[in-house]
C-alpha cells in the first residue's frame, strides 16, 4: 500500500468494528440497569402444569422437575426433561415450554388405559403396554388380554373384531388370551371361554355364531367352554356333565 493512501475498506472496517463495539456497550449497560437478574442465573419462579398428573407418579413428577428447574431458565434441558416425564408409567407424553421471564409450562397427556395386559399391565389406546406400580379396582372392569408383549397390538385388533361381532348376538366379549403357540382363547363377560386355536379364527368365530343362533342360545347358562378346534363343528363343555356330558356338533355348520 502506498504511504498516506487512505484504503475505503480499512475505513468501512473500522466503522462497522465501532458499531458493533458501540452495540456490545449499550447491551451491557442495558442489562447492568434494567435486568441485572441476567447477569447472574435467571432463576424459574414458576411452574405451571396443564393435565392430570396420576397420583402414583406425582412425587417422582414433582423431583424430576425440580430437579432440572434449579438449573436455570436458560440452562434447563427442555427435551431431557419432556423424556423423562414420558418415562413415568401413567405419562404417555409431556411437552415443555418456557415462557418468560421465569415461567416454564409443562401439558401432561396421561395414559387412557382400555383393557388391562394380565394382572401386571395396561393397554392404552394407542394398544401400547404401560405398567404402572399398582392396577386399581377400578380397572377390573375393563377387558383383559395377554401374550406376547410384542403381540400387544395384533391382539388388540383381534379382540375388537370379534367383540364387534359377538355384540350383534347380544354377547360381550371379556378377554383374549394368546399361549406360546399363538392357541387362542376368547372369554365371554358371563365367563364362557371360546377356545379357536391359531388359525380360520374367522370362520371358526363365524361357526359359533351359527351354532349359537340355532342351538346354543337357549342352553348358554350351562355351557362352560365351547372348542371350536374341529374343521366342521365344535364341542361344547357344560357346567354339569349329567346334564349331556361333552359332545361335539359334528353337523356341518
Amino acid at each position: 500500500m502506498v504511504p498516506g493512501y487512505f484504503s475505503l475498506r480499512s475505513v468501512w472496517d473500522a466503522l462497522v468494528l465501532a458499531t458493533l463495539l458501540g452495540s456490545v456497550g449499550y447491551a451491557s449497560y442495558w442489562v447492568r440497569t434494567y435486568h441485572p437478574d441476567l447477569l447472574v442465573r435467571p432463576q424459574i419462579r414458576q411452574v405451571t402444569v396443564e393435565g392430570e398428573v396420576h397420583t402414583d407418579d406425582r412425587e417422582a413428577f414433582r423431583n424430576i422437575v425440580t430437579a432440572h428447574v434449579a438449573k436455570g431458565f436458560f440452562r434447563i434441558p427442555v427435551g431431557r426433561l419432556e423424556q423423562e416425564l414420558a418415562e413415568l408409567p401413567w405419562v404417555y407424553g409431556a411437552e415443555v415450554r418456557r415462557s418468560w421471564p421465569a415461567t416454564v409450562m409443562i401439558t401432561v397427556q396421561e395414559q387412557e388405559p382400555i383393557a388391562r395386559w394380565g394382572k401386571t399391565g395396561l393397554m392404552n389406546v394407542y394398544g401400547e403396554l404401560f405398567f404402572p406400580k399398582t392396577v386399581e379396582t377400578s380397572h377390573a372392569a375393563l377387558p383383559m388380554l395377554y401374550g406376547e408383549n410384542a403381540r400387544a397390538e395384533v391382539l388388540a385388533g383381534i379382540f375388537e373384531r370379534n367383540a364387534r361381532r359377538l355384540e350383534s348376538l347380544g354377547l360381550q366379549l371379556q378377554g383374549l388370551f394368546e399361549d406360546e403357540r399363538l392357541s387362542k382363547h376368547l372369554v365371554l363377560s358371563d365367563g364362557i371361554i371360546l377356545v379357536v386355536g391359531h388359525a380360520d379364527l374367522g370362520k371358526k368365530i363365524t361357526r359359533f355364531m351359527t351354532a349359537y343362533e340355532e342351538y346354543l342360545s337357549p342352553h348358554m347358562d350351562q355351557v362352560k367352554k365351547i372348542d371350536l378346534r374341529y374343521t366342521n363343528g365344535l364341542a361344547v363343555e357344560w357346567k354339569d356333565p349329567r346334564l349331556a356330558g361333552n359332545f361335539k356338533l359334528e353337523r356341518k355348520l
